[in-house]
């Protein structure tokens, strides 16, 4: 993105969205690789690009692409640039593409890219202790389309039980409304969780579990998540999958 800085104000915003747009789709939907941006509040695009360029916001997995490229990708970016990019995303509006499914059985799948994939056969294998997120289309997703869907399948029960973890009747985290509002839909500067990736949501409550994100409102992220375990994770991703955004 900072590749325009010579150029004129307006292209250089159009530049902006444009590249951020290549891996997060135009329209900000984003995919299981990495964020929804659209509809994000302003300010919290803005403090995450900063957590980037600071080395506050990192990964478990430092050799994964996507993380990779937005820490490589934010340090040359400008005030403006960042400005821009935030402006365009927050106004746009979210919208509902994943399904989430539980059953005991999940498609089988092969890495396609940087994302899992049903094979083609339409064979399925025991779901376990997993969340299978795979597009409803993958030539439709590959080919940049802001309208592809995604279905997310998970263990039976696992809505039920991550509903008691995100609404805190566990004992052992508390409710997610405290921060991110009465219908998790984002409050002030904090975004909203409903109707996101299972698959990216799960990366980030795993990386705020192992010190990997540390920006302005990782502590209380840590102390939310201290108390859960993998399984606890998934089935709170799932639960806030299902939820329209």
């Amino acid at each position: 993105m900072g590749c325009c800085s010579h150029l004129p104000d307006p292209w250089r915003s159009r530049q902006s969205a444009l590249a951020c747009g290549f891996c997060h789709r135009v329209t900000g939907t984003g995919g299981p690789e990495n964020a929804d941006l659209a509809g994000l509040p302003k300010s919290y695009i803005i403090q995450q690009l900063a957590d980037y360029k600071s080395g506050a916001r990192g990964t478990t997995l430092p050799a994964r692409t996507p993380p990779k490229l937005m820490i490589e990708l934010s340090k040359p970016m400008t005030v403006g640039e960042i400005e821009a990019a935030a402006t365009y995303f927050s106004a746009l509006q979210p919208r509902k593409r994943i399904k989430v499914v539980e059953s005991d059985t999940a498609p089988k799948t092969n890495v396609a890219g940087l994302l899992w994939a049903a094979v083609e056969t339409g064979e399925r294998e025991p779901i376990g202790a997993r969340i299978v997120e795979v597009p409803d289309d993958l030539l439709r997703f590959e080919s940049r389309d802001p309208r592809s869907t995604f279905t997310a399948y998970v263990s039976i029960g696992s809505l039920a039980r991550g509903e008691t973890l995100v609404m805190g009747g566990s004992g052992k985290t508390v409710q997610c409304a405290l921060c991110h509002g009465a219908d998790l839909k984002g409050l002030g500067p904090l975004p909203s969780i409903t109707g996101r990736s299972p698959s990216y949501m799960f990366r980030q409550l795993y990386d705020f579990q192992h010190a990997a994100r540390r920006g302005e409102w990782s502590p209380l992220m840590v102390q939310v998540v201290a108390k859960l375990d993998e399984q606890d994770l998934l089935t709170i991703v799932a639960y806030l999958a299902s939820r329209d955004p």
